[in-house]
This record gives C-alpha cells, sequence and structure tokens, in this order.
C-alpha cells in the first residue's frame, strides 16, 4: 500500500507541511505529537552477503490431495509457494516424496526467482540462528532467553530477542555490478500474554467456560500469533484437545505433529481450548493452539516500575544479538544452499546504517498506527516491478 502526503499526515494526525519537512530533511529522530517523547528505532545491526548469479534448486509440484506445508520441516531447507509448488536444494531425499519435479536455476537477476532466493536465505538463516540460540522463533524474533514473567501484569511474559530483515540489492564495483543480500539484525522486546494463561488465569478466579468464550470473541478478540507475530482476529473457540485436532482436510497431521515438524515447538497433546483465527492480512481462517496466540501491549497495563524494567532488559539486547550474529559468520558452511556456498563479504558484524532515520521512522510510526487495526480504503491498485501496488485515496480506521 503507497499512501500519499495528504493519506500519510491523516494517519500520523501530522500537519502536511510538517509532515513534508520531516520527510525532506537530514534529522535523526522523528519529534513525537507529545513533546515529553521521541520515537526512536531500535539500534541494529547488518552483515552483507555475497550472492553468485545463479543458484540451482528442485523445483516440485505438491500431490492434489496433499498441500504445500506438509512437506516443510523446522530443520531442513525447503519452501514453499503458498500454492501446489515447493523448492529444496538437489542431493536432499526429499525429492523422493514428488512424483513430479524438475531441476531448477534460480537466476538472481530475474525478479521471481529473486524472491525464492531471498526465501529459501530465510530459511537457512533460521535454521542457523536456532541452532547457535537453542532457542525457537516466537512472535517474528529469535529469542535470546526464555520469557520472562512480569509481576503485576496478569499472565504476561517479556519476550526477548531480534528480528531479521533482507533485502538483496545491486552493488557498483569497479569492473561490474554484483548482487548482494543484506541481512539487518534489530534488537526487539515484547510484553505478550497467552490466550492460554489468560483463560487458566480466569478460570482459576471463579469465571465460567461460556463467559470466557463470549470475552473471547466480542470483547478481546485480537490476538498475535506465533511464530510469526503476524495479526489475527478470534473467530470461534473450540472445546476440543490440540492431539485430536486435524490441520485441514488437506493435512492430515494433528496439530501437536504439525507445530513440531514444521516449527520445532511443543504443544501439549492435552492443551485446550483451540481457537479459530482469521488473519489480518487474509479472508483465511486457522485453527491454533490458545498457547501460540498472544495479547499484546493494547490488551495489557504495565505498571510504571515493571516498564523500567522492561527498558532495562531491552538494553542489554543488541550485545548479545551481535554476538550470536558474528558466530553465525564465523561457523563453516553456516548459509550453504545445496552446492551454493552463501559468502559474508566481511567477517565482522557492524552497525546498520542509519542515513535515511528519518524516513525510516516515519514509516515506522505509520505501520505502528495502522498494524492490527481494522481498515478500510478504497483507490486503485497497478502492476509495479510485477507486484501490485494499491493507491487509497480514502482511508478509514477503526
Amino acid at each position: 500500500m503507497v499512501l500519499t502526503k495528504d493519506i500519510a499526515s491523516k494517519v500520523l494526525q501530522r500537519n502536511l507541511a510538517e509532515l513534508v519537512l520531516l520527510a525532506s530533511s537530514k534529522m535523526k529522530s522523528l519529534p513525537s505529537n507529545n513533546s515529553n517523547s521521541n520515537i526512536q528505532l531500535p539500534p541494529s545491526s547488518e552483515i552483507t552477503l555475497k550472492l553468485p548469479d545463479t543458484i540451482d534448486v528442485i523445483e516440485a509440484v505438491t500431490d492434489n490431495d496433499a498441500s504445500s506445508s506438509s512437506y516443510r520441516s523446522s530443520n531442513k531447507i525447503i519452501i514453499s509457494d503458498g500454492r501446489n509448488l515447493v523448492y529444496f536444494p538437489p542431493g536432499e531425499d526429499d525429492e523422493r516424496k514428488f512424483s513430479e519435479y524438475v531441476k531448477k536455476l534460480l537466476n538472481i537477476s530475474e525478479i521471481e526467482d529473486r524472491k525464492i532466493v531471498k526465501r529459501l536465505i530465510e530459511k537457512a538463516l533460521d535454521i542457523g540462528i536456532r541452532k547457535i540460540t537453542g532457542m525457537r522463533k516466537m512472535q517474528g524474533i529469535y529469542l535470546l532467553e526464555e520469557p520472562i514473567p512480569l509481576y503485576r501484569c496478569e499472565q504476561a511474559k517479556l519476550y526477548l530477542g531480534f528480528s531479521i530483515q533482507i533485502i538483496i540489492r545491486e552493488e557498483k564495483e569497479e569492473k561490474e555490478n554484483s548482487t548482494v543480500a543484506v541481512i539487518e539484525a534489530i534488537p526487539q522486546s515484547y510484553v505478550r500474554e497467552s490466550v492460554l494463561d489468560y483463560v487458566r488465569l480466569r478460570r482459576g478466579r471463579g469465571a465460567s467456560a461460556n463467559s470466557v468464550i463470549s470475552n473471547l470473541t466480542k470483547y478481546r478478540n485480537k490476538v498475535i500469533v506465533a511464530p510469526s507475530g503476524n495479526y489475527g482476529c478470534i473467530v470461534d473457540v473450540i472445546s476440543k484437545k490440540a492431539g485430536s485436532q486435524q490441520v485441514s482436510d488437506t493435512d492430515h497431521r494433528n496439530l501437536v505433529e504439525f507445530w513440531k515438524q514444521i516449527y520445532g515447538i511443543d504443544i501439549s497433546p492435552d492443551e485446550i481450548p483451540l481457537l479459530k483465527v482469521k488473519m489480518m492480512n487474509s479472508e483465511n481462517v486457522f485453527t491454533y493452539p490458545s498457547s501460540m496466540c498472544f495479547f499484546g501491549n493494547d490488551s495489557l497495563f504495565i505498571p510504571a516500575d515493571v516498564q523500567r524494567f522492561v527498558e532495562y532488559k531491552k538494553s542489554t539486547i543488541k550485545s548479545r544479538m551481535d554476538k550470536v550474529i558474528q558466530e553465525l559468520v564465523n561457523e563453516e558452511d553456516a548459509l550453504k544452499i545445496g552446492d551454493a556456498n552463501l559468502e559474508f563479504e566481511r567477517q565482522s558484524v557492524s552497525n546498520a546504517n542509519k542515513d535515511n532515520d528519518i524516513q525510516v521512522q516515519i514509516l515506522q510510526e505509520v505501520r505502528q498506527k495502522l498494524f492490527g487495526r481494522n481498515v478500510m480504503a478504497r483507490g486503485s491498485a497497478m502492476f509495479v516491478h510485477d507486484e501490485i501496488w494499491f493507491f487509497p485515496n480514502q482511508l478509514r480506521i477503526s
């Protein structure tokens, strides 16, 4: 979605002239509408991967009676296109599972091939980081330690870790251009309460099952789902155990098997209730264990002393994050996709270049205003670089 200056000023509740001045300035921080605070981006680090011109993969077609997700694994470099194609490096035993497959040469200069390469790198990074930390991915971040219980915040916990962003771009060299993948690691900290802990808290205080279900579907239905950190809305509560709930009509695994094989996360087979969640960015409804759905800050009251503790813990993330990334850089064959060994340009982690801080912070504030909200928009759509870009001329946030 591309916002015009007029729409952006309404979303941010800032004067149009002020917004234009800020976007064209060289300031390093974005002044808040509240004079007592500034919106600051967390300090981030980056490493750069040199990419080969081509990468060999296997492109396979899934069977009609199976979904592409049924072939994914938490510890193997195998990705799906979300429909009926999967990609993985050659030389794996996985190709035996498919009746139709072919060797494909991914050309890094082709836009569609570049998207596949980016997802392969994301998967290789995911495996490498989880191997080093020994921790799972939750809330869209790679955890650096187990969640910390917080006092006087219902059953909320503090999640400390970092997120990864990958940008593939061209770089000019003396003789010829080269393609690189810039990997940015960003410290993150979230206060979250799982729906399962909330249900146990309410039931322990004497609330009936019907009142808890009514509250979840009517008043407290906005949730964040693991491990992606995407937003969704609870549309139904199922009184059924996770061990007996089938994933879908095309994927016959139960939820316990699915979460262990796909994400490496253990779910109790006796966990109850389960939640039907409609994702904010699609019309699809998925069944989630209640322990993998979370309430965010907007549903929780965080006392001032607890907030100070959160800020202190947040300040310790970057050095620990850099240590993990440096270990990844030092490890041989850490990012190997088949025969293609992706090499780092430098053998050390560097602070991310923040020359465009003010523009990035404006985008960050827009994201904070819109993310997890119901937005109705009217406008036009067009193809740009083989992608659909939406240009709204009317926007309503509820």
